[in-house]
């Protein structure tokens, strides 16, 4: 397992990379100020830093390692390592599972462009494969500074830290998500936060967005004609959810406003809903009669969507006329410059890293769940740190790494959660008993036979002493 040492809580409030040693190195005026990129898979420790030794990759695309793992791997808490890649040859997500499998805590990719960093969209492709290491980015022109002082001092051991971004605390976490409404893959987040969504659902602000699109042909048109794809005459689109199947873009715009519907009418039916029509009909062939059903298990009034959906356009007509609710939402993406999906803000922060975890458990049917290993659960651990902590909610107590009961921070491995400490402490407990207790039954042993061969010697030698008085009496 990875071990992820080192990690103590920040106060500053922007992601910064800087140089703890050499100081040659770390006076260097163009590596003052080190800013960085996020990707959006592994975990990503927000509110903390990683503190290590930084390594160079070779080949520097670090595409295809060159050198023997065996040397690498490292659990040392005093021998955190990060390693330090080239971009290009292959994806961003190899380059972090190839740092990961050879022992490293952290990888940090180096632009080969020339460019501003911070607009990169530093993506996974949907891989499967869990990642537990965080990655980012930093400048080309940095980048170069850093690996041409290593390349000259190769004997010189550098020390880095970097700190990552903390969370705006607050006694209650607002937190939004965008997906799709037809895309199965969006909805996984959606169904393993929801037992936590529940249990602290009376500290936490939740709102959907969903991923919508505009016609530029039909605009040209002045939204006059219907399309396929669209509602509103071509205002809002979404991309076929079936492709040569029966349905089209506009059922998925129609699902949209429902949803939309729902949660105004209960946010908490509207939870229950999406887990279940994500599960059950998204891989049904009759969709449309699959959410009806789910909307009458769950006790939504059919009747009031339906009318809220009619309402919310004008004159009724959904092919042509605008919607209200999908116009909010359209203008709401851009704000917040919504192009992708899916998307999370949390406390109004951009959320990078992974969003769902591989090792989890789920029976829609009756809500039971169990995440293995919610340390590496970012969503969790990073809207845990978005509480205050005289309102910190008791799961966040019990499932945030690096939190004890009785409020003092302490340092985690990255693998490790509340659990396991127990475990580990149980384990260790059960272990003393066991050899206390074979000691004891040793000593007790080694006393009773000498009080058992002292006694023996004693009988012993008051015989040996009557038999020689009977000897010399018999003279």
């Amino acid at each position: 397992m990875i071990i992820f040492a080192l990690i103590t809580l920040v106060l500053g409030q922007n992601e910064t990379l800087f140089i703890q040693h050499p100081q040659e190195l770390a006076n260097n005026v163009g590596l003052q100020t080190i800013k960085f990129n996020i990707a959006n898979f592994g975990f990503v420790p927000y509110g903390q830093r990683i503190a290590g030794m930084l390594e160079v990759a070779s080949p520097f695309t670090f595409c295809q390692p060159e050198f023997n793992n065996s040397n690498n791997l490292s659990n040392d808490y005093s021998n955190v390592k990060v390693l330090l890649v080239q971009r290009g040859d292959c994806t961003f997500f190899i380059k972090t599972m190839n740092a990961q499998s050879y022992g490293y805590q952290m990888l940090v990719i180096v632009d080969n462009q020339d460019e501003e960093i911070t607009g990169l969209n530093l993506v996974s492709l949907n891989e499967t494969k869990e990642i537990d290491i965080p990655a980012i980015m930093i400048s080309k022109k940095q980048g170069d500074l850093i690996k041409e002082y290593m390349d000259r001092n190769i004997n010189e051991r550098v020390y880095i830290v970097v700190k990552f971004p903390e969370m705006m605390k607050s006694e209650k976490v607002s937190y939004q998500y965008w997906f799709s409404a037809m895309d199965r893959s969006s909805y996984q987040f959606l169904e393993q936060f929801y037992p936590f969504h529940i249990e602290m659902r009376d500290q936490l602000e939740f709102t959907p967005h969903y991923a919508i699109d505009r016609c530029g042909i039909c605009k040209k048109e002045d939204y006059k004609k219907p399309n396929q794809q669209c509602l509103s005459g071509g205002r809002y689109c979404a991309s076929d959810p079936d492709a040569d199947g029966p349905l089209t873009g506009q059922d998925a715009v129609r699902e949209i406003v429902k949803q939309l519907c729902i949660f105004k009418q209960d946010q908490l039916k509207w939870w229950q809903y999406a887990v279940k029509y994500s599960n059950r009909c998204l891989t049904n062939t009759e969709i449309l009669k699959c959410a009806s059903e789910v909307m009458e298990q769950v006790n939504i009034d059919q009747k009031e969507v339906k009318s809220c959906y009619e309402k919310s356009f004008n004159n009724k007509n959904d092919e042509l006329e605008d919607n209200e609710l999908l116009s909010q939402q359209y203008q709401i993406n851009l704000n917040f410059s919504a192009f992708s999906w899916p998307i999370l803000y949390i406390n109004d922060l951009k959320y990078k890293g992974a969003l769902t975890v591989s090792t989890y458990t789920y029976n829609y049917e009756t809500g039971a769940q169990q995440l293995f290993d919610t340390s590496h659960f970012g969503p969790l651990q990073t809207i845990c740190r978005g509480f205050n902590e005289q309102y910190l909610p008791k799961i966040c107590k019990q499932r945030m790494i690096g939190y004890i009961d009785d409020g003092i921070w302490i340092e985690h491995s990255l693998n490790s959660s509340t659990w396991v400490t127990w475990v580990i402490v149980l384990t260790t407990m059960i272990l003393l008993m066991i050899c206390t207790t074979f000691l004891y039954k040793r000593m007790y042993r080694k006393e009773t036979n000498d009080q058992i061969n002292q006694q023996v010697n004693i009988h012993l030698a008051q015989y040996y002493a009557l038999n020689e008085q009977e000897k010399s009496m018999r003279k």
